[in-house]
């Protein structure tokens, strides 16, 4: 391993740029607490960046989403991992970001990441199969997550159901309403394959089993993303309780990467390049980190526009379309129709 990490700092030049005497000496990513993936994977980033440009990377871990953000819009930090909700919710002004202290945010994609895949997940032997089955269940109700509780509100309204049809159990958080499937104290809760607790169900005596959300009833996601618009149509082919070699419709949203449109879009645009480039030094460091391949940067974005720096590397390299600048001046336009609708509040 020593060896591979030599040759990856002897044989990997530096980035030639214009701007490098330009670009500041150190930037500041904030991130997940210490242990998360989301530092784990914000720290392989640096490793490329701090070896192909002239720019060192410091990494802040927060506990919430708003103290993640916070510094963006200050400026005293240039990017930040967040996950596709948290990013949607800064810009559309909504959950954490609906108060008169934050509204719609200038937040800017730069690089669409890992993906989550994400539904209501049930014991196998509960009689629940689909969304409209939940009907009259208990369903996780956790004060202090508003975005969880979002997107639960989009899956069952893709049911055509509201809190109304539902019994809803207070629950403390997000691992807590998995265990309450566990236990028994809710029917269903919402989850991520990638939760260990969900292998933990899977392992019981009920085993796992998911809700799945068909994305050829276009008229149930319309009703759910209008509840949670970050949550997209995803095909998960790999989870606890799923038959191998089988795959499922659900929903999900990417850990990426953000920074506001305020952003010296010259900085933007070598962090990027930089991860590109320098996609070998950092790939190996998490089984995660092959999902930041460039390819995968502009693929199932949230619906959020993306930084100007880095779509002037993405165009560069070619996988920026002019279908994607169509799509990107829809964002522009309805961010700002977001930010004029707000201010009439």
């Amino acid at each position: 391993m020593t060896i591979t990490f030599l040759f990856t700092i002897f044989f990997i030049p530096a980035i030639p740029t214009a701007s490098a005497g330009d670009l500041p000496k150190l930037i500041t990513f904030t991130s997940y607490k210490v242990g998360s993936l989301g530092y784990t994977l914000t720290s392989g980033f640096r490793e490329a960046i701090e070896q192909l440009t002239p720019m060192k990377v410091r990494v802040e871990p927060y506990d919430t989403d708003v103290a993640r953000v916070l510094p963006l819009r200050s400026g005293e930090s240039e990017m930040s991992i967040l996950t596709g909700a948290t990013g949607t919710c800064a810009s559309y002004g909504i959950a954490d970001f609906g108060t008169k202290a934050w509204g719609p945010q200038p937040i800017r994609q730069v690089w669409r990441g890992l993906s989550l895949y994400l539904s209501f997940l049930t014991r196998a032997d509960s009689g629940i199969k689909t969304i409209e089955d939940v009907r009259g269940k208990r369903v996780p109700k956790v004060p202090g997550w508003p975005a969880g509780m979002r997107t639960i509100e989009g899956i069952m309204a893709f049911g055509n159901l509201t809190w109304k049809d539902v019994k809803a159990v207070p629950q403390s958080g997000y691992v807590n309403q998995l265990k309450g499937v566990i236990q028994g104290s809710v029917d269903v809760c919402y989850a991520a394959t990638v939760t260990p607790t969900v292998k933990e169900l899977q392992a019981g005596p009920h085993k796992a089993a998911w809700i799945r959300l068909p994305h050829s009833d276009k008229a149930a996601w319309k009703r759910c993303l209008a509840k949670a618009p970050w949550f997209i149509p995803a095909v998960c082919k790999r989870a606890p309780g799923l038959p191998k070699g089988e795959t499922m419709e659900v929903g999900g949203y990417p850990y990426s990467l953000w920074a506001y449109a305020t952003v010296d879009p010259d900085v933007i645009y070598n962090v990027v390049k930089a991860m590109d480039k320098g996609y070998s030094i950092y790939k190996d460091m998490h089984r995660a980190m092959p999902a930041f391949k460039i390819k995968g940067a502009v693929k199932n974005p949230s619906p959020v526009p993306y930084h100007e720096g880095a779509i002037r590397y993405f165009k560069e390299v070619g996988i920026w379309t002019p279908e994607m600048d169509k799509w990107q001046a829809e964002q522009l336009k309805a961010f700002e129709a977001r930010v004029a609708k707000y201010k009439k509040k």
